[in-house]
């Protein structure tokens, strides 16, 4: 690729580590409001509690509204709890969702710049089916395409650079799909990315980290989530470095 083409390619993977980390900042202060909430209710020495929908106007009220209130022993659990859950899923989801994202729009552009004459019927049928085996990664790492490989300063392979962000697409699905439990299908599939790991490196494998309990249900900890946080910016940053260390062909 020209040295145009490659800072294009840069400047499209900044730009999603600014959103995820935009996004991990709009959480923090979400996490930051249950903490705060949760101490001022526990303060309180008078019983004032909290109903759902007393601030919503009646023009604006359901046919049949469901009150639901809580007492300030309630708020406090619930804001220590269930809340904080709701948002690191939220944020997980979301922040897989801005790294698929980045990685079609660089796909994206790596398409045009290789087949300028590529119509728009054809480029919206590839990025539809960017995930589908292994096409975007397939891409990136031939020889006749982008042939993306592995940075110097890395140790971890192209391809299971991938292999560890495919397994936290499988968390965003089990979390957006099936309320957080593991489906035999997708267990399959993190017992076949284990198998697809270097023995040495097995350790790093989602199926060998406890995110799962016994019955295989996510349970996230502030750890977990911050553990994948981490990742996905070293994912971002290890294409980043990736595409800056690629031949720069003259313009």
């Amino acid at each position: 690729m020209t040295h145009e083409q490659k800072n294009e390619a840069l400047l499209i993977l900044g730009l999603g580590v600014a959103k995820t980390i935009e996004n991990y900042t709009e959480n923090a202060l979400l996490t930051n409001s249950c903490f705060i909430a949760a101490d001022r209710y526990a303060s309180l020495t008078t019983t004032n509690g909290l109903s759902t929908t007393l601030n919503i106007p009646i023009e604006l009220r359901l046919d049949n509204e469901v009150d639901v209130q809580f007492t300030n022993e309630e708020l406090v659990s619930k804001y220590t709890s269930d809340v904080l859950n709701i948002i690191y899923r939220n944020y997980l989801i979301a922040s897989i969702s801005l790294v698929d994202a980045t990685l079609e729009d660089l796909y994206e552009y790596f398409i045009q710049m290789i087949d300028p004459n590529i119509s728009d019927l054809d480029l919206e049928k590839h990025i539809r089916n960017s995930w589908t085996n292994d096409n975007l990664l397939n891409f990136f790492i031939d020889p006749g395409k982008v042939n993306l490989k592995k940075p110097e300063s890395m140790n971890m392979g192209f391809v299971e650079a991938f292999i560890r962000y495919y397994e936290l697409r499988i968390v965003r699905h089990t979390l957006l799909h099936s309320s957080g439990k593991l489906s035999d299908k997708n267990l399959s599939k993190l017992q076949l990315y284990l198998d697809n790991t270097p023995v040495e490196r097995q350790g790093f494998a989602l199926i060998k980290v406890p995110i799962f309990d016994a019955e295989w249900k996510i349970n996230l900890t502030i750890n977990h989530v911050l553990s994948i946080r981490k990742y996905l910016d070293r994912f971002l940053m290890y294409i980043f470095k990736s595409v800056g260390e690629c031949e720069t062909l003259p313009a």
